[in-house]
C-alpha cells in the first residue's frame, strides 16, 4: 500500500474515533448537567496523539497510531509545563473545557431564612431563635445552684437581699442590658459609671436592676452543673460550656441556607486569664485569648459553623487531630456536597485538602499558598518580575498562579473553581487575575463577623473564660438574628436600632414586674413607667396626722413625716418641702 492511501485510511479512523466521542458528548449534555469534576461521569473526551514509531506494519508499512484517551483534559504530559519539588506536573496552557455545562456554585436550595426563622418578625423572636428557651433553661438552673451555694456560705445576713434566686425574666434583662451596654460602646467601662444617677449614668441600667444585683447575677452566671464537672473534665476541656455552644451551633446551622460563597477563618476571643486553651496570636489586636475557627457566609456574614481551639483534648470523643485539613473537614460538614466555594488563607490552603473537597465533599475552593509547599514550581517563587504579569499553572481540576503586584513580591494563590489564565480587565494597569480578585472578594466573612462583634461588643472583664465564650456567642447571636430580621421584614435597618429595640424587649417584662413593687422607691417606679409606656400608679395620699415614711428619701433612712405635698399629697418630709408664704403661693398658683 502506498503512503498516500496510508494517510488516507488514517483520516477515516480518526473520523470514526471523533464522531463517536462527538456522540457520546451530546448525550451527555441532554441527559444531565452535573459538574465535570464528578467522578462518577461516564463520559470521556478522547485525546487522540500520534507517535511516531520505530515498528512498522508488516503488511502496508503504515507507522501504528496510538490512540490514548484522558478524562477532561486535552493537554499532552509532553506538553509545556512547570515541575514543583514534590514531582507534579503544572502544564502552561489551560486544558480544553468539558463540553458539558459546570454546575459549581449552582445551589439546591434559596438562601435565606428557613423553618420556623421564617415566622420570626419582631427582633426578640429572631434573637430567641438561637437563644432558646431550652438554652437559657441550662442557664437558670444552673446559675440559681450557684446563688444558693452562695446562700448556704453567706454569713452576714443583711447581704442575702439581693442574694435571691433569679428568674427568667431577669435573666433576660441581664443580657438586655449587655447589648445595651455595648450599643453605646460602654462593654468595658466602670459599671458604676452606668448607674450614677446623677445625670452621668444610663437610666435604663438602674431602673432594670441595682447595681450590687448586676455585679451578683455576672459572677454567678453558670452553664453546667459543677457536682458532675470533673467527671466531664476527664472528657473534655470545654465542659464548662460545651452543651450550651453545641447548642447554639446546632441552632444556626438548622434555621438558614447560606449564600454560594463561604469562608473559613479563625477569630480571636480576647481573654488573658488562666485557660488551658489560651492561645497567642500576635497578628491579632487582643493578642491573647480563645480562638475559634468559624465558616461563614461570605455574602450576608451569617455565621453557619463554629468550632473552639480546645488544645489537646483527653483521650476520648472529643480527642480529635486540630491539622488545618482535620478541621476544614469538620467545619464544611453542614455544607458537604452543595457544590459551594470555600475561600480560606495560607494556614489553610494545601493541594491535597483543596482536591479532598472537591472528590468527597464537592465543594470547590480557593486560597492563597505559602511559599513553603513543595507543590509549588520554583518558576513560581521568583521575584523580580514585571508588575502586574502573573504566571498560570494547570492541572486537571486545579489552577496555580504567581502575581506580582510590586517588584520584588509574589503573591500564589490555589483554586478548583478557576480554569484558565483570564486577567480582571477592572484592575486596569495592575492586571491582577480573576483568581486573586475572587479571592479578595470573598476572603473577609469571618474578618467582617469579627468588625461586628467589636464595633457593639457585649464582652466585660472577666476572669472566667466560660463567660468570654459566652459573651462571644451573644456577639454571634445578634448578628445572625439582624441577618434574619432583614430578610423577613424585606428591608434594611440600622444595626444601632435592631441592637437598642432587641435589648429594650429584652428588659420589658422584668421592668413591667419590677414597676409593681412598693418597696422600689416611686422615682424609679415613675422612671420605670416612662420608659415602657404606662401609666404610673396614683400616690397614695397621707392622711392628715398620720405618720409615713417620706416617698422621696431613701429606704436607709426610714424617715417618717405628717406633712403631704398639697398638689400631689404624697408624703413628703421637710427636707424636700419648699417653704413659700400664703401670697406667693397664691401668685403660683393663678400663673
Amino acid at each position: 500500500m502506498s503512503v498516500e492511501s496510508g494517510e488516507r485510511r488514517l483520516a477515516s479512523l480518526l473520523d470514526e474515533v471523533l464522531d463517536h466521542s462527538s456522540d457520546e458528548a451530546s448525550l451527555s449534555e441532554v441527559s444531565d448537567h452535573c459538574s465535570e469534576h464528578e467522578q462518577e461521569s461516564d463520559t470521556q473526551d478522547i485525546h487522540l496523539e500520534y507517535e511516531e514509531s520505530s515498528e512498522w506494519d508488516s503488511d502496508d508499512n503504515i507507522p501504528l497510531l496510538a490512540l490514548r484517551t484522558s478524562r477532561r483534559s486535552t493537554v499532552s504530559t509532553h506538553a509545556p509545563h512547570y515541575k514543583s519539588k514534590d514531582g507534579q506536573k503544572w502544564f502552561k496552557q489551560a486544558p480544553r473545557t468539558n463540553v458539558r455545562i459546570r454546575s459549581e456554585n449552582i445551589l439546591d436550595e434559596h438562601p435565606g431564612a428557613k423553618g420556623i426563622a421564617k415566622d420570626a418578625k419582631t427582633e426578640g423572636e429572631c434573637w430567641n431563635i438561637f437563644f432558646t428557651e431550652e438554652m437559657k433553661g441550662i442557664i437558670l438552673v444552673h446559675t440559681n445552684e450557684e446563688i444558693l451555694r452562695r446562700q448556704l456560705l453567706c454569713k452576714d445576713p443583711s447581704r442575702l437581699y439581693f442574694m435571691k434566686e433569679t428568674t427568667s425574666s431577669e435573666l433576660d434583662a441581664f443580657i438586655g442590658l449587655l447589648y445595651i451596654a455595648g450599643l453605646i460602646k460602654s462593654s468595658r467601662q466602670s459599671l458604676q459609671d452606668l448607674w450614677r444617677t446623677d445625670g452621668t449614668g444610663v437610666d435604663i441600667f438602674h431602673t432594670t436592676m441595682s447595681l450590687q444585683r448586676f455585679y451578683f447575677l455576672q459572677s454567678c452566671i453558670r452553664f453546667d452543673d459543677k457536682s458532675t464537672r470533673e467527671a466531664r473534665k476527664a472528657l473534655d476541656n470545654m465542659a464548662h460550656i460545651r452543651e450550651l455552644f453545641d447548642k447554639f451551633v446546632q441552632r444556626c446551622q438548622e434555621v438558614y441556607v447560606p449564600h454560594e460563597y463561604m469562608t473559613i477563618d479563625e477569630m480571636l476571643l480576647a481573654f488573658r486569664g488562666r485557660c488551658p486553651f489560651r492561645v497567642y496570636i500576635p497578628s491579632k489586636p487582643a493578642k491573647y485569648g480563645i480562638k475559634i475557627q468559624a465558616l461563614v457566609d461570605a455574602k450576608s456574614y451569617y455565621v453557619l459553623n463554629l468550632e473552639v481551639y480546645a488544645g489537646r483534648q483527653p483521650v476520648g470523643m472529643y480527642n480529635q487531630s486540630n491539622s488545618a485539613f482535620d478541621v476544614v473537614d469538620r467545619l464544611i460538614q453542614p455544607i458537604s456536597k452543595s457544590k459551594r466555594n470555600l475561600t480560606f488563607d495560607n494556614w489553610f490552603t494545601s493541594h491535597e485538602l483543596m482536591m479532598h473537597l472537591l472528590k468527597e465533599h464537592r465543594l470547590t475552593s480557593i486560597g492563597t499558598v505559602r511559599k513553603n509547599k513543595r507543590c509549588i514550581p520554583p518558576a513560581f517563587l521568583k521575584t523580580g518580575k514585571q508588575p502586574g504579569s502573573s504566571t498560570f499553572g494547570f492541572q486537571k481540576d486545579i489552577t496555580l498562579v504567581s502575581y506580582s503586584p510590586k517588584k520584588n513580591k509574589v503573591v500564589i494563590a490555589m483554586s478548583t473553581l478557576h480554569h484558565d489564565g483570564k486577567i480582571d480587565e477592572s484592575t486596569g494597569d495592575k492586571r491582577k487575575p480573576e483568581m486573586i480578585t475572587f479571592y479578595n472578594s470573598t476572603k473577609a466573612g469571618v474578618d467582617v463577623v469579627d468588625e461586628l462583634s467589636a464595633t457593639y461588643d457585649v464582652s466585660r472583664n472577666s476572669k472566667r473564660w466560660p463567660m468570654t465564650i459566652f459573651y462571644g456567642l451573644l456577639n454571634m447571636a445578634g448578628i445572625n438574628a439582624n441577618i434574619i430580621f432583614q430578610e423577613n421584614a424585606n428591608k434594611t435597618t440600622k444595626r444601632t436600632e435592631f441592637l437598642r429595640n432587641l435589648g429594650l424587649s429584652l428588659v420589658y417584662t422584668h421592668l413591667q414586674s419590677r414597676g409593681d413593687k412598693k418597696n422600689i422607691p416611686v422615682c424609679i417606679r415613675q422612671k420605670i413607667s416612662s420608659q415602657i409606656n404606662v401609666p404610673q400608679r396614683p400616690v397614695v395620699q397621707n392622711e392628715p396626722g398620720k405618720y409615713t415614711r417620706c416617698v422621696d428619701c431613701s429606704r436607709n433612712k426610714d424617715r417618717k413625716t405628717k406633712y403631704a405635698c398639697t398638689g400631689c399629697g404624697k408624703a413628703i418630709c421637710l427636707e424636700h418641702a419648699i417653704f413659700s408664704c400664703k401670697n406667693c403661693a397664691d401668685f403660683d398658683q393663678n400663673f
